[in-house]
């Protein structure tokens, strides 16, 4: 069964006024500002988005530039492998890399609320300590640069 061009065009009108629609409806609730703009709507914006909302006395706008999470992909946890390389997935692929024989490895990164937790059955991908301490020396923060091995726990 083949689809009729004029199917194809019908469809992707329909679309892009469903689109239209959602975005006037959106924006129409809209401030003219915020006290705080929190770009990406994954586990760390969610969580700043929603802390800085517990003061009543600013307003907070969380950005996502995908869309909602409500989709058997991301809700059933045996399906989220249909997540990798959907419309929900940046498609993101790191360098390539000599110690894998040249192979640039896809780096899988969340395009939906809930940003990569959602796509990837928050399987977590940690921070080398290098980057933490170079973070925290470019904010001055002295306490970054205390290596582990020197904290000393106790009385």
């Amino acid at each position: 069964m083949s689809i009729r061009p004029d199917e194809t065009d019908r469809a992707a009108a329909e679309f892009a006024e469903r689109v239209r629609r959602n975005q006037q409806q959106l924006g129409s609730q809209l401030r003219p500002q915020y006290d705080f703009i929190v770009c990406g709507s994954g586990s760390s914006g969610s969580v700043v988005a929603r802390r800085l909302a517990e003061n009543p006395d600013v307003s907070v706008l969380l950005l996502e530039a995908g869309g909602d999470d409500d989709v058997p992909e991301v809700m059933r946890a045996e399906q989220w492998p249909l997540n990798l390389g959907s419309e929900r997935d940046w498609s993101f692929t790191a360098e390539p890399n000599p110690h894998l024989n040249g192979r640039a490895i896809p780096y899988d990164m969340g395009k939906v609320l809930g940003g990569g937790s959602s796509i990837n059955v928050m399987i977590w991908a940690r921070g080398h300590k290098s980057d933490w301490e170079f973070f925290a020396s470019e904010a001055a923060d002295r306490r970054g640069a205390i290596s582990r091995s020197s904290i000393s726990i106790g009385a």
